[in-house]
């Protein structure tokens, strides 16, 4: 928690290179103050090799650090734009921070020996010593800390806007606001960014236990908000109004906007991870088809956790009990979120398309309902590979566009076989009578005996 809080004071003040320079020089200052008083030292005692072991420290962080910092923002520019190297530097005041107070602290160390301030009885050489060990053990940390986010695409995309924004702020004047409902509140995000998280156990207890109040969360959780963008609404009679006028404030605070998503109440994000990198390795810049295959295998865990797991989660329940509703992710929608596009990018490859088929023929015996297994069902549906279960004379050349070897389009079929049959058993385990799974068992069928018939001899 002290951690977290030392975090927190550093982003706060770290777009401001005045607030910089002096909190770091207090801090210094207060514990020099503190060492020199602790050990005064004692006379005709010279620090020079402490203060020249330091100074070299301080200069190989420097140079390896700006060393990598550089190749990193090289390998940024050739993927995003040239541009962002010079404004790395010129809008990133703790960047240009930790350059120069680590410059200038080298030089306070080689001055001290230059003209003789180097007793240690002197509070000079202290003041040099906790200012270098500040710099290693609180400002080099936070500094990595703060490379590895900002040189992160959703971090340069929000600098970007966000210095867009300030500049039409400061060259136009803006609109008057749009008049409120009467009956109804809007809470409003003071930031554009996502919503990272909820916190639900505060917005239930600070929000009135009234039956004819209601509050409904617009966004789902990771989704992008721009500033001013409808958090929640509260629908309460005109009477009521002034009551939630003054919660408007804390309310608003249990939602966090951040310029990134997390994992925290952010299912989606993890699959969006893994789809993104699956999509990635089978580019043909990549060309990494294992990678892709390995993301499908997790995306199949995290489905058949979610298949699992009821529809509403707990944090929904506990705020429907205070007539708070929230939007979360059904059940469908992670599953296209999970194959959809990987497939979309895939598609010509039959390994890609054969091992989807797989990962989701795995699922199929731990769908608890008839509903999810339709859901899953319809995501094979979907990939259109009927075309698969006939054969005519002219197959060479019908295929040629996506599968023209017979022994990948066979390869395929095979799989479709399995997937079917599992299907079909799995309905009959979970004894399902409904007309319209009734209905799909009979297309089902009827593909199995087109798959058979349709299966083709290679030719020589």
């Amino acid at each position: 928690m002290f951690f977290r809080r030392i975090y927190q004071f550093h982003e706060r003040i770290k777009s401001n290179w005045l607030w910089l320079v002096l909190t770091s020089y207090l801090i210094t200052a207060f514990l020099t103050l503190g060492l020199h008083a602790w050990r005064p030292g004692e006379v005709g005692v010279l620090l020079d090799g402490f203060l020249t072991a330091l100074a070299g420290i301080l200069t190989t962080i420097v140079v390896t650090t700006f060393s990598f910092v550089f190749v990193a923002l090289q390998l940024a520019s050739v993927q995003f734009s040239p541009r962002i190297i010079r404004s790395f530097f010129e809008y990133d005041q703790f960047s240009r921070f930790f350059l120069w107070s680590f410059l200038a602290c080298v030089a306070y160390l080689m001055g001290l020996q230059y003209f003789g301030w180097s007793d240690a009885a002197l509070i000079y050489p202290k003041f040099g010593i906790v200012g270098s060990f500040y710099l290693i053990i609180m400002v080099f940390p936070l500094f990595i800390h703060h490379i590895i986010g900002n040189i992160n695409a959703s971090s340069i995309t929000h600098n970007i806007a966000l210095r867009t924004v300030r500049e039409i702020d400061e060259l136009y004047d803006a609109l008057p606001p749009l008049p409120e409902t009467e009956t109804v509140i809007r809470i409003r995000s003071p930031i554009s960014g996502y919503l990272d998280s909820l916190r639900y156990q505060k917005l239930a207890q600070i929000f009135p236990d009234d039956r004819h109040i209601k509050m409904e969360v617009r966004p789902h959780i990771g989704s992008f908000v721009i500033q001013g963008g409808i958090l929640a609404e509260i629908k309460c009679p005109s009477e009521k109004k002034n009551l939630f006028k003054d919660l408007e404030e804390e309310m608003a605070a249990c939602f966090v906007v951040d310029k990134f998503r997390s994992y925290k109440q952010d299912i989606p994000f993890g699959i969006r991870q893994l789809v993104d990198i699956a999509i990635k390795a089978i580019s043909p810049a990549v060309n990494d088809p294992t990678t892709a295959l390995n993301c499908l295998d997790y995306l199949g865990t995290i489905i058949e956790k979610a298949a699992l797991s009821e529809t509403v989660s707990k944090e929904a329940k506990l705020l429907a009990e205070k007539n708070i509703f929230i939007r979360e992710f059904n059940f469908e929608q992670l599953v296209d979120l999970a194959f959809d596009q990987i497939y979309f990018w895939g598609r010509e490859d039959y390994i890609v398309v054969r091992h989807i088929i797989k990962t989701i023929t795995n699922l199929v015996p731990f769908m608890p309902t008839s509903d999810r297994l339709l859901v899953i069902a319809h995501q094979v549906d979907d990939l259109e590979l009927q075309y698969l279960h006939t054969i005519t004379t002219d197959s060479a050349t019908r295929y040629a566009g996506s599968f023209a070897r017979c022994e990948h389009r066979n390869s395929l079929r095979d799989h479709l076989t399995e997937f079917y049959e599992a299907v079909i058993k799995r309905i009959e385990e979970l004894n399902a009578k409904e007309e319209r799974i009734q209905k799909k068992v009979a297309v089902y069928k009827r593909y199995l005996k087109d798959l058979d018939s349709s299966r083709e001899e290679a030719r020589f």
